[in-house]
């Protein structure tokens, strides 16, 4: 009598959001539930190949490559240490071939019959990698997680400020010389999410506030949780309020030491998270020399995702 086939593994959940919305920190929360398997950023929209996928994280100036390395290393070989990380290396090498999909769906396997969860605060970012994502995974789940533009933007601008590479579409040319300006991906990731959802089925996808977590954390995993058919014990609740005991919240020893949101790793001035907690839409801009306030149609998609 033969043995029958194990059920698949569930659909894979996206945490879709603007940098600096929380995307990495959710996932280590999510993470620590025993149904859900947190994985840092890994990027798959990026490319329909794995070759590809290799070859354009080492064209990056950052590390992109990093989560998919550490990701690999521990579902493969057990750890994430140099050897184990060399031993990623070369699997990934021998799987150039893949679909990025049939990556995804092996990761999803190897972690079954928990659901893979994969934070990305990049993809929202490029409305042709949302397109080909919802293409080629049209069962996954995804949640929208949005950040006050006033908070997601003193804590991006400082972070922007401390960096040698930052992307010409983050800055603002309309300033001499142009400067780091968070505004640009806050609303372009927002409202391409917000496209997107329109062609989305309303049983997949889910928009949540960062903010809810501070002013009713258990209450607000328990509604992703009933989204997710989920049980949450006062156990699982416990767990999740420690995300930095998540696997891949600890820094590797070795180079390669990224894969999550560089919030997470930033050591903010009290002064600032002070700053960025007390949210405004109606006040000159702390990051701006010219304490301009939020451009109109910040303001206007700020107001539409239920901000004040």
């Amino acid at each position: 009598m033969s043995t029958p086939a194990p059920p698949p593994p569930p659909a894979p959940l996206f945490i879709l959001a603007a940098p600096f919305s929380g995307a990495s920190w959710l996932a280590g929360v999510l993470g620590r539930h025993p149904g859900l398997y947190a994985l840092p950023q890994v990027f798959p929209g990026m490319a329909e190949e794995v070759g590809e996928l290799l070859e354009l994280f080492a064209l990056s100036q950052l590390s992109h490559g990093d989560g998919l390395r550490r990701s690999v290393a521990q579902l493969a070989f057990g750890g994430q240490g140099a050897v184990q990380i060399a031993a990623a290396d070369a699997w990934l090498q021998a799987r150039r071939g893949w679909s990025t999909t049939e990556l995804i769906d092996w990761l999803a396997a190897q972690v079954a019959p928990r659901r893979l969860v994969i934070p990305d605060a990049e993809m929202p970012l490029r409305p042709h990698e949302l397109q080909g994502f919802r293409d080629r995974l049209p069962q996954a789940r995804w949640l929208h997680l949005v950040r006050h533009p006033w908070s997601q933007g003193c804590l991006h601008a400082a972070w922007l400020r401390e960096q040698l590479f930052v992307p010409v579409d983050f800055r603002d040319h309309a300033q001499t010389p142009p400067l780091p300006e968070p505004q640009l991906p806050w609303l372009r990731s927002n409202q391409n999410l917000l496209q997107a959802a329109a062609d989305w089925p309303e049983s997949q996808w889910r928009r949540l506030h960062s903010e809810a977590f501070d002013t009713d954390f258990a209450g607000s995993l328990g509604g992703l949780c009933d989204w997710l058919e989920l049980p949450l014990a006062r156990a699982d609740l416990e767990a999740m309020a420690r995300p930095a005991e998540w696997l891949y919240a600890q820094t590797p020893e070795g180079s390669v030491r990224g894969g999550l949101e560089a919030e997470v790793w930033a050591d903010f001035a009290p002064e600032l998270e002070a700053l960025a907690a007390q949210p405004r839409l109606d006040a000159p801009l702390p990051w701006r020399r010219d304490r301009q306030g939020f451009a109109p149609e910040v303001l206007a998609l700020a107001k539409r995702l239920g901000y004040c």
